[in-house]
């Protein structure tokens, strides 16, 4: 999956991220190694680079890409 983060004049793409449900209800996320992303993360803000450093901000991201797999994964015929 992709992630966008607004910069100032236009949005900056993160891609490489993986989310398996190997169990229902358990998403697992993969996230690329930061060296991949180092190109982009230059494209962004001191402050929006510090962001993407911290603890907080992959705790975000699980949450966030958590519900909407889950939302996905209902929406599904089996």
């Amino acid at each position: 999956m992709t992630i966008g983060v607004q910069n100032r004049d236009r949005p900056i793409y993160f891609t490489g991220i993986t989310a398996t449900m190997e169990r229902p209800g358990f998403v697992t996320l993969s996230i690329p190694p930061e060296e991949q992303w180092s190109d982009s993360l230059l494209w962004l803000t001191r402050e929006q680079r510090e962001r993407f450093a911290t603890a907080e901000f992959f705790k975000m991201l699980q949450t966030q890409i958590t519900c909407r797999y889950l939302k996905l994964a209902r929406r599904q015929p089996e």
